[in-house]
Formats: C-alpha cells, sequence, structure tokens
C-alpha cells in the first residue's frame, strides 16, 4: 500500500512528534481523508530520507509521531535549472510542476521581451509562494526531496550576470543544433547544466545574442515547433536522459 507524503518546514528525526501545519490540516483531512492512528511519511527538504509518522487528531490539530526512517535517494544527481521567460500563468505552473517532476534542481523565470503580461513587482511576492506550492506539491508526489530553488529576475541579463560559465548553459532555438548532439560533444564531467526558453512569442533576436554571449549554446529539439512548456519539459528530460538519472 502507498503512503503519502507530506512536506513540513520543521525539524525531523526519529521519536519527535510535529504538529502539522494549517495547509496540511487540511491535505491530510479533506483530501487524503485519514484518521487518527493513520501513517504518513514526512520530509523537509534538508536530506534524503523519508520521516514514517503516526497521526493522532486533537480536535482542529493533528499531531505526528515519527517512529522510523528511510534513506531514499530519489534527487537527480544533475544539478539542472530551467530558465523560463514568463508565459501565461498556467503555462508556467504547468512547467514548474512538470520540471520538478523531472528533478530540475532550479527554476528561474524573468520578463522576456516577447512575454505578454509582464510580472510586476507588486506580484511577486503572491507568484512566488503560489509557485513554490506547485514544487512542494510535485517533489510530495514524485518522492524527492529537495525542493527546487525559485528564483525571479526582471530581465534576461540580470539572470545571465549571475551565470557561472562553469556551467552549461543551452537556449532553445529552432536553428540551433541538436540538443542532444550538444550534449554529446559536451562530453566533461559536466554535472551542472542550465536551459534557457523564451515565451510564447520565443526569445527576441537581442535575447539570443546575449544568452549566447554568456556561453549559452543555441540548440533545437526537433523538427516541429513545440509550446513553451512543453520545450521546457522536453529539453529538461533529454538533458536528464543524457547526464542525470532518467533511463532511456
Amino acid at each position: 500500500m502507498r503512503i503519502s507524503r507530506i512536506y513540513v518546514n520543521q525539524p525531523l528525526a526519529n521519536g519527535s512528534s510535529v504538529e502539522l501545519e494549517l495547509q496540511n490540516i487540511h491535505y491530510v483531512r479533506n483530501v487524503l481523508r485519514l484518521k487518527s492512528g493513520g501513517t504518513i511519511a514526512l520530509f523537509n527538504g534538508t536530506d534524503d530520507s523519508d520521516y514514517l509518522a503516526i497521526l493522532h487528531f486533537e480536535g482542529k490539530r493533528i499531531r505526528a509521531d515519527i517512529v522510523s526512517s528511510e534513506v531514499l535517494i530519489s534527487d537527480s544527481k544533475l544539478d539542472s535549472e530551467v530558465i523560463l521567460g514568463v508565459s501565461r500563468s498556467d503555462r508556467i505552473d504547468f512547467s514548474i510542476q512538470k520540471s520538478t517532476e523531472l528533478g530540475v534542481s532550479h527554476i528561474s523565470i524573468f520578463n522576456a521581451l516577447h512575454s505578454q503580461n509582464p510580472l510586476k513587482k507588486a506580484q511577486q511576492e503572491k507568484r512566488m509562494a503560489h509557485w513554490r506550492a506547485i514544487a512542494i506539491k510535485a517533489s510530495e508526489q514524485c518522492g524527492r526531496h529537495r525542493i527546487p530553488e525559485i528564483e525571479i529576475y526582471s530581465h534576461i541579463q540580470t539572470r545571465l550576470e549571475s551565470h557561472d560559465h562553469a556551467v552549461r548553459g543551452y537556449l532553445l532555438d529552432f536553428n540551433g543544433v541538436a540538443l542532444s548532439e550538444l550534449l554529446c560533444e559536451d562530453r566533461v564531467s559536466d554535472s551542472r547544466v542550465s536551459l534557457l526558453t523564451g515565451p510564447e512569442g520565443g526569445l527576441a533576436e537581442t535575447e539570443i545574442s546575449l544568452a549566447k554571449e554568456y556561453g549559452f549554446k543555441a540548440a533545437k529539439l526537433g523538427p516541429r515547433v513545440l509550446r513553451t512548456e512543453t520545450a521546457a519539459i522536453a529539453g529538461l528530460a533529454i538533458m536528464q536522459a543524457a547526464r542525470g538519472d532518467m533511463a532511456c
């Protein structure tokens, strides 16, 4: 029988107890429909362990008593990043969810020149909380332990200025070389990669040129034009198959 997992932002250790936060109480009661005495797996993103806990319902509160732990290596050995131009909110949500499931380590989001609805500064805190919640739920579902780091940038140059040249960078461009070919050519001990993709209208020529100045290589995924959310996860899947832990 599969045991459900939930993320808790608290220290975890065998023999200890934690009180579930409000959002987890709602999830346990109304979604999972667990009862007092039921079991659940907890993780907090600081190690590679799932902590098995017995639930105790105490009025409106729920206490979880940890009885055992198990180390489960489910996070990718590849330190990967997707850099996403702001697109429609549902597409960004989908990209974050699926990238998390595929093992991405970092997600950077920037206002691109072709972004139809650029992210305003006043919106950033709310959107960040929303996106982190999506990444947490995806991590709970897929079995990974480390929650991807999410950062927001006002434009592409701000992100590129902090780019580590030791990280292999690829930008999705229909006129580029096949990503699989580039990954075969770059046969070095690179365990850190970044994938840059634009919004619905793609990256502007100035953004492509700027990324190339910072060492990003133009890469294509194939002969078909993909939606922005499809392109991001397809590219990440190729990188995970070549450098990470996806079987192929």
